[in-house]
């Protein structure tokens, strides 16, 4: 129920504010860190899940200053990647909760910030390879570079850092760094009245 309302509760609050508060979307394609599993397939290529890979898809808000020449982009996502074959499945995944502040310049924002996943986990259903594979909550930093052509759409690079630890035994740990290309979607803005 908890993840629900984190998911939902930045659609109902950027509804109630004015221009400098607005809807966002990101999506971001992200790789690297260290090596979880690798799937072995008799006739196709293996695959392989690193900590840092996952297809993160978020949305949230984006608070411009009145000078707009800052942002702080607050988001809630589903990152994951995952592999099936005719006998199973494995999937790894997790929720950033993700704060962001950007200087912007004309076309340019750059900044960083602080994520938080939660419930990171690494599931299998294989017939001969089941287990799921719970990790503590992390926290981590965000490093992030966007180009921004008009004022809804910006596409640039995204780098994290963070590790995870195994929740059955913390002295194991995962490598998530990764760097990711991101795409993100404001919606709303000024409304021009004719009369």
């Amino acid at each position: 129920m908890i993840k629900k309302v984190l998911l939902i509760l930045p659609i109902f609050l950027t509804l109630s504010f004015g221009d400098l508060i607005k809807p966002v979307i990101e999506i971001s394609l992200e790789s690297g860190g260290d090596e979880l599993v690798t799937i072995d397939h008799d006739y196709d290529s293996d695959y392989t899940i690193d900590a840092g890979d996952g297809l993160n898809l978020a949305m949230g808000m984006s608070i411009d200053n009145p000078e707009k020449n800052f942002e702080t982009q607050l988001t809630v996502g589903y990152k994951f990647d995952s592999d099936s074959a005719s006998n199973g499945d494995i999937t790894w995944s997790m929720i950033p909760i993700t704060a962001l502040g950007f200087f912007k310049i004309p076309n340019w924002k750059f900044g960083g910030g602080l994520t938080y996943h939660l419930s990171p986990e690494l599931k299998s259903t294989f017939d001969n390879y089941r287990f799921t594979d719970e990790f503590n909550n992390a926290l981590g930093a965000i490093v992030q570079i966007q180009y921004e052509p008009t004022g809804f759409f910006a596409i640039g690079l995204k780098g994290t850092f963070i590790e995870y630890e195994l929740k059955k035994n913390t002295s194991q740990k995962a490598n998530g760094n990764s760097l990711g290309l991101v795409l993100t979607i404001k919606f709303g803005g000024t409304r021009s009245r004719y009369r």
